[in-house]
């Protein structure tokens, strides 16, 4: 090819064709430009194109990050839904000196807690390493800044300050004998029933507990396992993923969760329903018409959910196996609802 345009300038030259060969110079200089911004544009393309998909594998590494997380969470707030009923009945005064005895659950309730012990290095290499973005990883991006650099962050804190509390509470115990008694022996001493049953800095000590424990650590777990799995969806359906169902309800196994409710108190109408794909409530105060609300639900088991912050739900089943009603509960705060319709 170049042998060709080679002949057809000498050919101009010989034949003394100055005009035709200048015209015929700049043509091939236009021809060499233009092949030379055809090849920059295929090498941007080709760069573009490497850009996404390592972003495409950097936000499927973040996707599975987001599985592990919202099991991390889930461990927390399931400790914590296992000692709601415990606070309730102590700070209620229900504790007599046999459940004390019989049930170690009660003299440990403050001695344990489960870190969430969260992790981001996939976020953190996606940030680091990321290419090019559309308008769709954009969005997905800026909630996973949020979910990493706000609420992530207050699970971490809430994750040393139980420990160390708990660090305490173990030290406080070990120097008065009672320690060595519910762990070695399996048992609780009279002193120490007496104490609790009667010492009201004891309940002092409860209602501490289930402010930074059960209010605060599990609220902050609830709000990231929350946020986490909105995300996940969004991610799961831009990068086509198939959805771990015990992630992302469907929606199809909680139908029984349908229909309207009323407070025990009846101050308060409730109706569970779908909308936009996801199990909502929405309630209005009966009386003061000035207050209503919605709020997302968000189902565990076929029995259990939770709400957006820090509470806790259950239906109440008949003796038929019917939905009778739900518990609203988070610590020493309780309220029934029954099913009307």
């Amino acid at each position: 090819m170049i042998k060709f345009f080679q002949k057809i300038r000498f050919d101009l030259m010989v034949k003394n064709k100055t005009g035709k060969y200048f015209k015929y110079a700049i043509g091939e200089i236009i021809l060499v430009v233009i092949g030379i911004l055809i090849a920059l544009s295929i090498n941007n393309w080709n760069e573009s194109r490497k850009a996404h998909d390592k972003t495409e594998l950097l936000l499927k590494q973040v996707h599975k990050e987001l599985a592990f997380n919202i099991d991390k969470a889930n461990n927390v707030i399931e400790r914590y839904r296992q000692t709601d009923t415990l606070i309730y009945n102590v700070l209620h005064k229900k504790v007599t000196y046999h459940d004390y005895k019989s049930n170690l659950k009660y003299v440990t309730l403050m001695r344990g807690t489960t870190e969430a012990n969260l992790v981001n290095d996939a976020f953190t290499t996606l940030i680091d390493n990321q290419g090019i973005i559309n308008l769709e990883q954009d969005s997905i991006i800026e909630k996973l800044r949020y979910l990493y650099g706000t609420d992530k962050r207050e699970v971490d804190l809430m994750d040393a300050y139980t420990v160390n509390n708990v660090i305490n509470k173990i030290k406080k115990l070990g120097t008065n004998g009672w320690l060595y008694d519910n762990h070695v022996n399996k048992e609780a001493s009279d002193e120490q029933i007496t104490y609790y049953l009667t010492d009201s800095s004891y309940l002092g000590e409860v209602t501490e507990y289930k402010i930074r424990h059960l209010l605060d650590h599990n609220r902050y777990a609830l709000i990231f396992r929350n946020h986490a799995i909105d995300i996940y969806n969004a991610l799961s359906d831009y990068l086509k993923i198939k959805k771990d169902t015990s992630i992302v309800k469907d929606l199809k196994d909680y139908q029984h969760y349908l229909g309207t409710y009323v407070s025990d108190n009846e101050t308060v109408n409730s109706e569970i329903t779908i909308k936009n794909n996801h199990l909502v409530m929405l309630w209005k105060h009966i009386k003061d018409t000035t207050r209503f609300g919605e709020r997302k639900l968000y189902p565990e088991t076929k029995t259990n959910f939770t709400f957006p912050t820090k509470a806790f739900g259950k239906l109440v089943y008949d003796e038929n196996k019917e939905v009778s009603g739900f518990i609203w509960s988070v610590g020493n705060e309780r309220q029934a609802f029954k099913k009307i319709k």
